[in-house]
């Protein structure tokens, strides 16, 4: 059965992606490329920073751009971009009766709880996440509220209680609310097991939406869960950071106290975000060019695509997860033909996660 990822930036298409390469890379492509034929394939719309009218129309294409028996419907784990509008494209585009939606992603600290996404147990709306230009609302943190001015369907909710009485009731439940977007709580890893197990039960099924904490559990379930993946072994990184989130600029200044080679935004904030992005990827393919790396790690979805638009690749094949939120795999159709590529979003991670990663390569490297 095939099974088609539509997902809204490049970082977001990768981390959810690379989780189904238990048997096979993972093929992702870029708006308007078609990915290449296989069991599982990712659709990146780039469509966070577009226009509503954009975003669902490029979602309503994805289906024709890569056919498939089953969709997942890829939305950022903290509601940035059009998330309720492509919901509805999507199932419009697929003639989903019934969508589940659950963005929680425990790994990382998000979990919904009575409706509300928390982010390390503080609502969305109030971290400083709320300040981002793609943030879908700034004054809620219900993702039923965020949901309701662009979903052309009834909505309802599945509280923690439900979620936890049984794969049976809960499918029961499901078959209940059919012809419905349903919200449903999850605070760990057991809960959205339970609702991908419940939804694949049910009479009809559903579209499944969430982040890369739902999509783990939906790998699980059809067999298809890569593992833990390791980073080969004395290579030398080259690291490109495009995001400013405060966690990102903690690895990256970690990264260069550690010596590793890194390419950054500068501090100062600015609105010119692609500008920046498409400069980092000129300094990356300059340096690559001069220099021997044998592997690239790109931080923010902006800054992974105009890395990929100038090393000319057409495509990423993902091999894995190193670790919860991060994706391991080779650029294709590049001037850097299977150029390792470890892409990571940029709003999470310890300081030390970049040199906890590529430090040991870069040891293995000097000692050789």
């Amino acid at each position: 059965m095939v099974l088609t990822i539509v997902a809204d930036d490049l970082t977001g298409a990768c981390d959810t992606g690379t989780l189904f390469a238990g048997d096979a890379p993972v093929p992702v492509t870029v708006w308007p490329a078609a990915p290449p034929a296989a069991a599982v394939r990712v659709v990146d719309t780039e469509s966070r920073v577009a226009t509503g009218a954009v975003a669902a129309a490029r979602v309503a294409s994805a289906p024709a751009l890569a056919p498939a028996a089953r969709y997942f419907k890829k939305i950022d784990s903290t509601l940035r971009g059009h998330v309720g509008l492509e919901i509805d494209a999507l199932m419009r585009a697929t003639a989903s009766g019934s969508a589940l939606v659950c963005p929680a992603f425990p790994a990382q600290g998000r979990v919904v709880v009575e409706r509300v996404l928390l982010i390390d147990g503080t609502p969305v709306a109030e971290t400083l996440l709320a300040g981002d230009p793609a943030f879908s609302v700034a004054a809620s943190s219900s993702v039923v509220d965020v949901l309701r001015p662009h979903v052309n369907r009834p909505l309802a909710w599945i509280p923690l209680d439900q979620v936890r009485a049984g794969v049976e009731r809960l499918a029961a439940r499901l078959g209940r609310l059919s012809g419905t977007v349903t919200v449903a709580d999850a605070e760990n890893d057991d809960d959205l097991d339970a609702l991908v197990d419940a939804a694949l039960a049910s009479n009809p099924e559903p579209l499944l939406v969430g982040a890369a904490g739902l999509a783990r559990a939906l790998a699980a379930r059809l067999g298809l869960l890569a593992d833990k993946v390791g980073l080969p072994p004395g290579g030398r990184w080259l690291v490109v950071a495009g995001s400013r989130h405060p966690a990102s600029r903690a690895q990256v200044r970690a990264a260069r106290d550690a010596g590793l080679r890194v390419v950054a935004a500068p501090e100062e904030e600015t609105s010119d975000q692609r500008g920046v992005a498409r400069g980092l990827a000129a300094e990356a393919h300059d340096l690559l060019a001069r220099e021997a790396f044998d592997g690239v790690a790109v931080t923010g979805g902006e800054t992974a695509l105009a890395l990929c638009e100038t090393l000319g690749a057409d495509g990423i094949d993902l091999l894995g997860a190193p670790q919860p939120g991060l994706a391991l795999g080779h650029l294709r159709g590049s001037a850097h033909p299977g150029l390792p590529i470890l892409t990571k979003a940029g709003g999470f991670g310890e300081p030390d996660l970049f040199v906890s990663l590529l430090t040991p390569a870069l040891a293995d490297r000097r000692v050789s």
